[in-house]
């Protein structure tokens, strides 16, 4: 566009000022979370019980559209942290299973932070999954680190959608809360693609869970996100 001449100086650095700021923000939003540091800061309020889905959020492809279940190990570089199982094949030379790259960047984090920043935290999954076989097979397969399951990580597990489990993941946080008598709803953190139904508006009007959408798998972003949200959120609830 043409800027006029009778513009003076300072009004044309600010304009500038604006544009380098919009361009700024937009490329944040748009580059890849993988290329994202770790920010939060240390001395945040972290969430009693960190809780993840499965298929699309920390995995992909979703267990119903496999053909069979996935049990062989594929080998490769779990990021920078050496060599380990970063994938699990289905029978018969079918679809792999492998876990979304800023995913594992997630989970390699909280693991090696376990006793400093997330001492007080405890981690849970909590899947739909109309295969909860094919769910546990790639949980008891896929590291996090050489030879660390990510079963290691997850003692707390619902998964399916049979008996007290149902597509609403309400059920799977009342069965969680059972084993966690201790931990409020409140004081709980959801991540959840909600590409089949909004899990996470509906967990937090029912319950009062606090959560956050990642529809196109779990970002660094998207995990900063909510341990922000969930410490504001907090924040304003003690004040």
């Amino acid at each position: 566009f043409r800027i006029c001449s009778s513009i003076n100086c300072s009004c044309m650095l600010r304009l500038c000022s604006l544009s380098s700021l919009a361009l700024f923000t937009y490329t944040l939003t748009t580059k890849t979370a993988s290329t994202l540091a770790f920010s939060t800061a240390a001395t945040m309020t972290r969430p009693k019980l960190l809780v993840f889905d499965l298929d699309d959020c920390l995995w992909t492809p979703e267990m119903y559209t496999l053909p069979s279940k996935p049990t062989k190990p594929i080998l490769g570089p779990l990021g920078d942290q050496g060599e380990g199982c970063v994938g699990v094949q289905c029978t018969g030379g079918g679809p792999t299973v492998r876990l979304f790259p800023d995913a594992l960047k997630v989970m390699q984090r909280i693991y090696t932070e376990r006793d400093t920043t997330f001492k007080d935290t405890k981690f849970a999954v909590a899947s739909s999954s109309e295969e909860p076989s094919y769910s546990r097979s790639c949980l008891e397969n896929l590291d996090i680190f050489p030879g660390v399951k990510m079963n290691t990580l997850f003692p707390y597990q619902q998964i399916g959608r049979t008996g007290k489990l149902t597509s609403r993941k309400t059920t799977h946080f009342d069965e969680l809360k059972k084993a966690v008598p201790e931990i409020e709803f409140n004081e709980m953190l959801f991540f959840d693609d909600c590409n089949w139904g909004d899990h996470v508006g509906d967990l937090n009007s029912a319950r009062g869970v606090i959560g956050v959408r990642t529809p196109t798998g779990l970002t660094i972003g998207q995990f900063e996100e909510g341990l922000a949200l969930y410490a504001k959120v907090k924040a304003s609830r003690d004040n």
